[in-house]
């Protein structure tokens, strides 16, 4: 009976220590099973870059459109080849034994090399289209890259001046409580700090906008976090000569090396189409009228170009000068908060002129911000108004 008892006994402790056991076991597994925390991405800026160039489907067209090109080139380019081999032959002729015209002015179109410059440029501008594809959408990334930085500024300035309207208020309501300002004067402080807090939320709302439009350039995800590890600044100041940059924009840009080409074919495609076609008829008129609207086009080309090179290098100068006026207009609005803390506590202004000076310094400082990043904009521009274009 008391073996039984003791076994018995025995048994519940065992029974009892078990489920302890395995739901131990399951917590630790359900713990382990947890799903891991998704890193914060950091990107510089050359990384943004290469990140949005990958896998990008704009470039992948671009670059598929490139490959046509390479197959039609090879096809004319033999063509032409095999017709420069016959052009000692006599004209194909019509059944009444006269020369068929497009025959002709083919032959003449090969001759004066028009067809092969025509074919060479058609390849030309598949790869300068690829070309201003990247060019493109690196300056898309940099200038969002710069929008987000402008707005993650701007949501720090805020931040600032909700820590100083709340520290304005902090100390006057000790000075409250012990009798010396007024339940108005405190009422004012309050108001102040209620601004300062509905300025930082609708920063923060702009930001975040700002922000999911630069991960939908590069293709992120919408809520993955990212961190800009470069920080907005102004490099020294930029020494531009505004004749060679025209120069080189005009020697390098894509557009306007198609253009000129236009002009070269449509000139040549006049020259072959004059031996069988005279000045007075129409053909003659329809193609010199497309030699006409090509070197239009090529004038119109080059004077857009420069403007483009003479705005950005204005817009630089301007944001250059600029800036170090605002940083003069930053210092003296700091030195306006400590007046109008000092003039309050001496009871010679009110919580409103407190307000006044933190929104004038927290304008000093979005100004400063802005204008800095006018600069790297106008940067960014004149760099790839000397390129190939975009």
């Amino acid at each position: 009976m008391f073996n039984r008892k003791i076994f018995s006994i025995l048994l519940a402790v065992y029974l009892s220590l078990m489920p302890v056991g395995n739901l131990s076991v399951y917590a630790q597994e359900e713990i382990t099973m947890q799903e891991p925390v998704t890193e914060v991405l950091e990107l510089s800026l050359q990384d943004a870059i290469r990140l949005g160039l990958e896998d990008n489907k704009d470039i992948e067209v671009q670059k598929l459109e490139l490959l046509k090109a390479e197959v039609v080139y090879k096809d004319r380019i033999r063509g032409i080849e095999k017709s420069e081999d016959n052009l000692k032959l006599i004209p194909v002729r019509d059944s009444l034994g006269n020369a068929m015209p497009d025959a002709v002015v083919n032959k003449a179109f090969i001759r004066n090399g028009g067809a092969r410059l025509a074919t060479e440029l058609g390849l030309d501008i598949a790869k300068w289209n690829l070309e201003m594809k990247e060019n493109e959408l690196k300056y898309n990334i940099e200038k969002a890259y710069f929008d987000l930085l402008k707005a993650e500024s701007e949501m720090k300035i805020a931040e600032e001046n909700f820590k100083l309207a709340q520290k304005q208020y902090d100390h006057g309501n000790l000075r409250y409580e012990v009798g010396m300002i007024s339940k108005q004067q405190l009422l004012g402080l309050d108001f102040n700090l209620s601004q300062a807090r509905s300025n930082l939320e609708t920063s923060k709302m702009y930001y975040e906008i700002q922000k999911m439009s630069f991960k939908s350039i590069l293709n992120i995800e919408l809520d993955r976090e990212i961190v800009l590890t470069d920080v907005v600044q102004t490099r020294d100041e930029v020494i531009i000569n505004t004749e060679e940059s025209i120069k080189e924009a005009l020697l390098n840009n894509g557009r306007l090396k198609s253009a000129a080409g236009n002009v070269e074919v449509a000139k040549l495609n006049l020259q072959a189409l004059s031996g069988m076609y005279p000045s007075i008829t129409y053909a003659y008129r329809a193609q010199a009228a497309d030699v006409a609207k090509a070197e239009q086009n090529l004038q119109s080309l080059t004077i857009g170009i420069e403007m483009q090179v003479r705005t950005s290098i204005l817009n630089l100068q301007t944001a250059q000068k600029q800036i170090e006026t605002f940083e003069k207009a930053v210092f003296q609005a700091s030195e306006g908060v400590r007046i109008a803390e000092l003039s309050f506590e001496l009871g010679q202004n009110t919580a409103t002129e407190v307000a006044q000076a933190n929104l004038n310094l927290m304008n000093a400082k979005k100004n400063l911000a802005q204008q800095i990043h006018a600069y790297n904009l106008a940067l960014l521009d004149f760099e790839y108004s000397t390129g190939i274009g975009k």
